[in-house]
């Protein structure tokens, strides 16, 4: 079973994005006069945000044009809460680990894997930031994020931002422990819905990641971000363990907010073999390795 995968590169063809071009979407005074309340004054922390948001949304409905890390995006927050802290308080989204994140991209040829891409943001921050001839594997089973994706890496490169070279390749798969078949189970929340829930959900193609970096045929991995809500030990370890050193990734960023119910603890495994912890915070810890 192989992933599908549509590359995204200077010079390729790509499908044409659904949708009118950017700007379409931008909101008008009032939307404006929120979100900039949200991003500049303390009235974009906590609860007050919420508010903000729904007041946002009472006048602007739908996908929002707007400006993340730089870039011009379209975002669609109303069932993403990533893409909804991207909107009202982009500043406040992992800023550490997008910082390390950019400095281990601006290498020459750097390698950034994207497991549970979600909308891409970390890849659209990476692919800004990427040096010549580098390559981004963004990775998630729903097709609809990664077209999001798509969207603002080609708007980054019409306007320049994104570096001559740069690959960014999209897999609809789920990654896991072996190959089959899962199934995508949660909420209305397009961020929320994970292999380890049970009920009604959508049935997903199964790869395993050291399956998925041999087809793309990775010579190096510089960074790894892996958010698959609480499927993380499936995920990193299997990985290291099959994967040969050459592989393994010199940085990871890894969501730890389900590690108490993991079956192997995914830090504890990686400091096992070699990897030390250079960040932790309220979501995540950073994994560096000095290989």
């Amino acid at each position: 079973m192989t992933a599908a995968a549509t590359p995204d590169r200077d010079g390729a063809t790509a499908p044409p994005r659904p949708g009118p071009p950017w700007g379409a979407h931008r909101p008008g005074a009032v939307g404006a006069a929120l979100l900039w309340a949200s991003r500049r004054t303390l009235l974009g922390r906590g609860a007050t945000r919420k508010l903000l948001y729904r007041a946002f949304r009472a006048v602007h409905g739908g996908p929002v044009d707007t400006v993340v890390f730089g870039s011009r995006v379209r975002l669609h927050p109303a069932h993403n809460v990533s893409e909804r802290k991207a909107l009202m308080r982009p500043d406040r989204m992992d800023p550490r680990e997008h910082r390390l994140v950019a400095e281990a991209m601006r290498a020459t040829g750097a390698v950034f894997l994207d497991v549970g891409a979600n909308a891409g943001l970390y890849s659209l921050g990476a692919a800004l930031h990427a040096g010549p001839g580098a390559r981004i594997v963004a990775i998630d089973p729903n097709p609809e994020l990664l077209e999001r994706l798509a969207f603002n890496i080609e708007t980054a490169r019409s306007d320049g931002l994104v570096a001559a070279g740069v690959a960014v390749a999209r897999l609809a798969v789920a990654i896991s422990d072996r190959d089959g078949t899962g199934v995508l189970a949660g909420g209305r929340d397009e961020g929320s819905r994970s292999l380890e829930r049970s009920g009604d959900g959508v049935a997903v193609a199964l790869r395993p990641l050291a399956a998925i970096a041999a087809e793309q045929g990775l010579s190096r991995v510089d960074v790894m971000k892996i958010d698959v809500e609480g499927h993380e030990d499936k995920v990193l370890p299997p990985y290291l363990a099959s994967a040969p050193p050459s592989l393994w990734p010199r940085l990871v960023v890894i969501e730890h907010l389900a590690r108490a119910s993991w079956r192997i603890d995914c830090i504890e495994d990686a400091l096992s073999r070699g990897y030390r912890v250079v960040l932790t915070s309220p979501n995540n810890t950073v994994l560096a390795h000095a290989a």
